[in-house]
């Protein structure tokens, strides 16, 4: 007994390590990888036993997306027996073998029959994953063998409305001379819903066909073209509507005339979704209440007519204005209302009353509200915007009076008149474009003592020339397409629309650059005329502008004086939350240097802007650097800390400087002014400096460190983002061309100069010609204010003692 049971623990303890020894090896031997098992299944798909092909056939679709690939390359293999049954183990894989559509696809070529006939299968078993192979399926519905042109059909039913490019090749097959083919047609037709809608006249002759089975596919096609309608019944317009009820009732007369042909669950596909459609019609508000005016006549039309629906009206007005323009809207196609008794047609919404009420001031507003959060939104995107979204308020001259600092409330008499003009005028880089868009962001604002009236106003930003539209107003095409932008809609805004928001103030137009805008662009602004559109109007000039006899209110921001700089380095500071990076010692260092680089004069507020805006660079990435002791360099370190903020690969700050000095001077040479260059100009500048690389650096300045914009209508132009920039880069380009060569300066620059002010006068280029000023000073070694080239430029502009911005 004893040696038994010693016999059963000593087998019990072999049976135990003989598990544990299979654990352990079990990852080396006791698995064989799928790949393994593949190659040899394939092989087996052609072997002479019917029993070991169809095994191989299920374990390869048991294997599935794994498989995939070995059986696509068999697609290839020369025997067509092994390239058809690839082709059929992948559609027993269903979408399984989805990345096997490219190959199948290429099947559909295969000189075997059998093997194109499997592909169609295959692909209609994936489903809506070979919509790929659509375009080759419509060819395989001509193709010469019988079930090919069948199973294509098929396969275009499975992939369904995916496949709606196919609905033309599907109405062909339509007309096979197989019975199959034509009743495969028809319910892949049924599949593709609502995109089949021009094969229905085509599927109706089939209802008579002689084979029964047609008939039932034409029927059930029928019935899915009809039933995708109704799940959208609620968004068909009328006029659509009414004919799908009438194509269809054609359907469903032909069925019961030839009730023996059809069995009742036929005539009920079709007629259960037409008697929705049928429903929906009734249910159409504007359809009911034109049957009922038509059927009632005299006193009781009358009364209801001339008090229920202004009464209604006046409600809906009060509650959902926005209501009335949609009704309005519904209603705008029935313009030939013919009034009974007389004989005068009238539009439909003003013969209800609705047509009085839909531009009342309150749909308006209602309408401008529905789109404010978007404008919010997308309004300060724009790059002249973003560029500009810090505002701090500087001194202004608003109609001849000092105003410390501007605010709605000096803007709010203006903007109560039927129409208000406002221009802002002054040099480059005064702030002119930086407080139009806060005059922008005052009409958008959600607090109502803050705005410039009483109701909200989208702001529409133009700065290019117009483009000249056949048969349209050029002005009116700008802003609805800049509007459109704003309230990101897709459908442009309709004329009448938008000329009753311009006429009732609803829309604040902002012309940027109007003194560099070209002259049809400044002729389509007649702010005079009484066919104007525009009723608050805000334009930035360099000039300040006549606009002929229009009432008008002036704005002219100043220079900070030299005793007020820090005041507002302090706030600029402060609003970019950069101020406790500086010590009081460090602030007012800044700040010192920054006066003696203009010699104690005033500046501009962008050029205080870009000092501060280094000096925050200095401190926040601890870059040890001169602070720029002249406008000039001041402009070049502007490029320098742009280029800095770059990642991954950049471009030598030597590079940037003379190819954006190249390209400003392109800008400018034409007529002394900020405008624009064309593409290939700049290029061709480019090139003289340097053969290489010339798109990508151009494209470095655009997309990389955003200053210069393509612009124009065929986008062929480029301009600075920033004209002070550019005329301070061109003076240094030109400074670089003349030197100290007084002749030169002569015959070349002054010569032009003289000829510009004698036609425009000095004001439109003398931005420009202070800053070739400094540039002379700052970089000519030993140049003097007494030189030649700095006299001859300070009796050009006027200017004397003040433009003296280079330091000591």
């Amino acid at each position: 007994m004893n040696i038994t049971a010693s016999i059963t623990k000593m087998l019990k303890l072999a049976i135990l390590c003989l598990m544990m020894f299979l654990l352990w090896t079990g990852n080396s031997w006791a698995q064989v990888t799928v790949d393994e098992k593949i190659a040899p299944l394939v092989e087996k798909l052609i072997d002479n036993n019917a029993r070991v092909r169809l095994e191989a056939h299920d374990a390869l679709v048991s294997i599935g997306s794994g498989a995939v690939p070995t059986l696509v390359e068999t697609l290839n293999n020369p025997d067509c027996n092994i390239r058809w049954r690839a082709a059929w183990v992948l559609g027993d894989m269903g979408t399984e073998a989805a990345s096997g559509v490219p190959a199948l696809t290429k099947a559909l070529q295969d000189e075997d029959t059998q093997v194109r006939m499997y592909a169609v299968l295959a692909l209609g078993a994936i489903g809506i994953q070979a919509k790929p192979a659509v375009p080759a399926l419509m060819a395989a519905l001509q193709d010469k063998e019988l079930y090919v042109r069948i199973y294509a059909a098929s396969a275009l039913r499975r992939i369904g409305m995916e496949a709606k490019v196919a609905v033309p090749s599907l109405i062909n097959a339509l007309k096979d001379d197989n019975p199959r083919v034509r009743k495969n047609a028809a319910l892949a037709l049924g599949a593709m819903g609502t995109e089949a809608t021009s094969a229905v006249k085509d599927m109706i002759p089939l209802l008579n066909d002689t084979e029964y089975y047609v008939r039932y596919g034409t029927a059930k096609g029928l019935g899915g073209i009809i039933g995708a309608y109704q799940d959208v019944a609620d968004k068909l317009p009328s006029a659509k509507l009414t004919k799908v009820i009438t194509d269809f009732e054609q359907v469903t007369k032909i069925v019961e005339e030839h009730q023996q042909n059809f069995t009742e669950i036929d005539a009920a596909r079709i007629r259960r979704p037409l008697e929705a459609l049928k429903s929906e019609k009734e249910t159409r508000l504007f359809d009911r209440v034109v049957e009922w005016l038509l059927k009632h006549k005299l006193l009781l039309g009358v009364a209801a007519y001339v008090t229920l629906l202004p009464t209604l009206w006046f409600m809906m007005l009060r509650v959902k204005p926005i209501w009335l323009l949609k009704i309005n809207n519904a209603l705008k196609p029935y313009t030939d209302f013919s009034l009974p008794l007389v004989s005068i047609n009238v539009p439909l919404r003003y013969v209800l009353f609705v047509g009085w009420f839909h531009y009342h001031p309150k749909v308006l507003d209602a309408w401008v509200s529905k789109y404010i959060e978007s404008a919010r939104e997308q309004f300060p995107k724009k790059d002249t915007v973003s560029n500009r979204n810090t505002y701090i308020p500087i001194p202004v001259v608003l109609d001849g009076n000092t105003v410390a600092q501007l605010a709605p409330d000096n803007l709010r008499a203006t903007f109560s008149k039927q129409r208000s003009c406002l221009i802002i005028s002054g040099e480059g880089g005064i702030g002119k474009t930086s407080l139009a868009c806060q005059v922008a962001n005052w009409g958008m604002s959600d607090t109502a003592d803050k705005r410039l009236c009483q109701h909200l106003m989208l702001p529409v930003l133009l700065e290019e020339d117009f483009r000249a539209v056949d048969g349209k107003s050029s002005l009116k095409e700008a802003i609805r397409g800049q509007l459109q932008a704003s309230i990101d809609e897709p459908e442009p805004i309709c004329e009448e629309l938008l000329v009753k928001l311009l006429r009732k103030q609803r829309i604040l137009v902002i012309v940027d650059r109007f003194s560099e805008l070209n002259t049809t662009t400044r002729e389509a602004l007649q702010p005079d005329s009484p066919d104007f559109p525009v009723n608050a109007l805000v334009i930035t000039s360099r000039l300040e502008e006549k606009l002929g006899r229009v009432n008008k209110t002036t704005i002219k921001p100043l220079r900070i004086e030299a005793n007020k700089l820090s005041s507002f380095m302090e706030a600029y500071l402060m609003q970019r939350g950069k101020r406790d990076k500086f010590t009081d010692q460090e602030f007012f260092d800044a700040c010192n240097r920054l006066s003696l680089m203009v010699s104690h004069g005033n500046i501009t507020v962008l050029l205080a802007k870009l000092y501060a805006e280094q000096l925050i660079a200095n401190v926040e990435k601890q870059v040890v650097y001169d602070i720029p002791q002249t406008i000039p360099n001041l402009m070049l370190g502007y490029l320098n800390e742009l280029n800095r903020d770059v990642a991954g690969d950049k471009l030598d700050d030597r590079i940037i400087h003379q190819d954006t000095k190249a390209i400003a001077w392109e800008c400018l040479q034409r007529n002394f002014q900020p405008g624009t260059a064309l593409r290939t100009d700049a290029i061709a500048a480019l090139l003289t400096i340097n053969p290489l690389d010339v798109d990508r650096r151009l494209d470095y300045l655009e997309n990389r460190l955003h200053l210069i914009q393509t612009v124009g209508s065929a986008k062929d132009k480029i301009r600075f983002c920033l004209d002070p920039l550019a005329e301070y880069l061109a003076g240094l380009y030109v400074v670089e061309i003349y030197a100290n060569n007084d002749g030169k300066w002569r015959s070349g620059f002054f010569k032009k100069a003289d000829d510009l002010v004698k036609a425009n006068g000095q004001d439109i280029i003398k931005g420009f010609l202070l800053a070739v000023y400094d540039c002379y000073l700052s970089q000519i070694i030993g140049a003097k204010p007494s030189d030649f080239v700095p006299v001859r430029l300070s009796k050009l502009t006027g200017v004397t003692s003040a433009i003296q911005s280079v330091a000591p």
